[in-house]
């Protein structure tokens, strides 16, 4: 059995990422880590998982292809 603890969260779109300004250090499921501007749309980049944030590889201005990873944390 593979079991993994690391999860990715990733870009829902295309776009220019911006981070909010204040990440928290553990995230539960549905927490917005940023905005990914696409077109007059800002897009809200969540978490689907529970887990302690380890580091958001995206920085604020990059642009992104949807799925491409933003973050990535430790499941709880």
């Amino acid at each position: 059995v593979f079991d993994v603890d690391e999860r990715i969260i990733v870009s829902p779109v295309a776009g220019i990422f911006a981070a909010i300004d204040a990440l928290p250090s553990t995230v539960t499921a549905g927490t917005h880590i940023g905005f990914v501007r696409a077109g007059n749309d800002h897009v809200p980049v969540v978490s689907p998982f529970d887990g302690e944030l380890v580091d958001v590889v995206a920085v604020d201005g990059e642009r992104l292809e949807p799925y491409q990873r933003v973050a990535w944390l430790r499941a709880a």
